[in-house]
């Protein structure tokens, strides 16, 4: 009986510190998303240097759906004024690879505007954490 008090002080004592020092505004991922964009590029460290410099960016989508689910997405990317060719590449496991080519720079609020209008809303580039592409 002893044993289970001091269990549940425990409990107690670690709940209230977890309760005392949120983290705000983050959110953690133990698994990732379907449609998650994933960015593997030394350059993609800064995302606003890297996006504000490149005319081919190449991207992998995990588990973005089935083929009309794919090709919907690149419909929507290529129909942008701003893009030249949106292509699907090599499916490896649940990662599909897209690569788009743009007429002429854009900067990261382009692109983020562009992954939202196409449903992609979380990405993880490197091996940084997943986060909502709004905060990348």
């Amino acid at each position: 009986m002893k044993i289970i008090k001091t269990l549940l002080i425990l409990c107690l004592l670690t709940g209230s510190r977890a309760v005392a020092n949120p983290i705000l505004n983050t959110t953690f991922y133990s698994e990732i998303p379907a449609k998650t964009i994933c960015i593997k590029h030394p350059d993609a460290s800064n995302p606003d240097k890297y996006f504000s410099t490149s005319t081919n960016v190449m991207f992998e989508v995990y588990k973005a759906g089935s083929k009309d689910e794919i090709n919907k997405i690149i419909e929507i990317l290529k129909s942008d004024s701003n893009i030249e060719s949106a292509t699907e590449g090599r499916l490896t496991g649940d990662y599909q690879a897209i690569t788009i080519s743009l007429k002429n720079t854009k900067d990261k609020a382009w692109f983020v505007a562009l992954f939202k209008k196409a449903g992609l809303n979380t990405i993880r580039i490197n091996n940084n954490p997943i986060v909502s592409v709004e905060k990348m």
